[in-house]
């Protein structure tokens, strides 16, 4: 069983990687000329994937790092080691940034910087997060893993949360300044998760509008159920 110990130093690892890139963009935002907004969209195109792939791959290791000693600490039988998962898809990374850049061309350029931040340290952090989630499907002894929030987690991660461990590999849900971590279960007899919690977690970025919109529907209905 994993500690709230432990699982508080792999929060605080994500969050060092979050402020850490936060850092970088602020100040690599503000050598920008907003008076170019062609020019600032093209250099953000060019710099904000590379800051994510670093930053997200470094993430990615210091969580591969953590279950392994994690897992040695339990003295989990045989041999694993746990493998980095792949960073943001880039045309992922590329969208957002596009999106951002609409500012640019408006009178209000600076919330461009604002725009790009949140998702930004959400991308670090998602190879770190699915690092785990992939050392649990592949390890032998892990039974799944399951999600702990902050103390002040919202009813959405909470809800995920449930009471059981996930027990398949997939997406992990996250919004931004989400303070969520996966961590490894290898309690043979835990308890899975309600089926519905599988769906909630889904990426939605693929979805169309009405997909999207019915996805969400759904989750509200199920948050507010008892």
């Amino acid at each position: 069983m994993v500690t709230d110990r432990q699982a508080n130093v792999l929060r605080d690892l994500q969050a060092g990687v979050a402020r850490q890139v936060r850092e970088e963009l602020d100040q690599f935002f503000g050598s920008l000329n907003l008076d170019k907004p062609e020019a600032v969209r093209e250099a953000l195109l060019q710099y904000v994937p590379l800051l994510v792939r670093s930053y997200g791959q470094g993430a990615a290791s210091v969580a591969a790092d953590w279950y392994d000693e994690v897992r040695a600490g339990a003295n989990v039988r045989g041999r694993f080691r746990a493998q980095v998962a792949d960073s943001v898809e880039q045309f992922r990374i590329e969208r957002t940034v596009r999106f951002a850049a609409q500012y640019l061309f408006t009178g209000a350029a600076a919330l461009a910087l604002p725009s790009l931040l949140a998702p930004v340290e959400r991308y670090v952090v998602e190879p770190s997060r699915l690092t785990i989630v992939g050392a649990t499907t592949r390890d032998p002894r892990a039974s799944g893993w399951y999600r702990k929030t902050r103390s002040d987690g919202c009813d959405f991660c909470r809800k995920l949360a449930g009471k059981g461990v996930y027990k398949y590999d997939g997406d992990f849900a996250a919004h931004n300044d989400c303070g969520c971590v996966a961590v490894p279960s290898w309690d043979p007899d835990a308890p899975e998760v309600d089926v519905r919690a599988y769906e909630a977690s889904r990426y939605t970025g693929g979805m169309t509008p009405a997909q999207k919109a019915d996805h969400n529907a759904k989750i509200r209905d199920w948050i507010a159920s008892a």
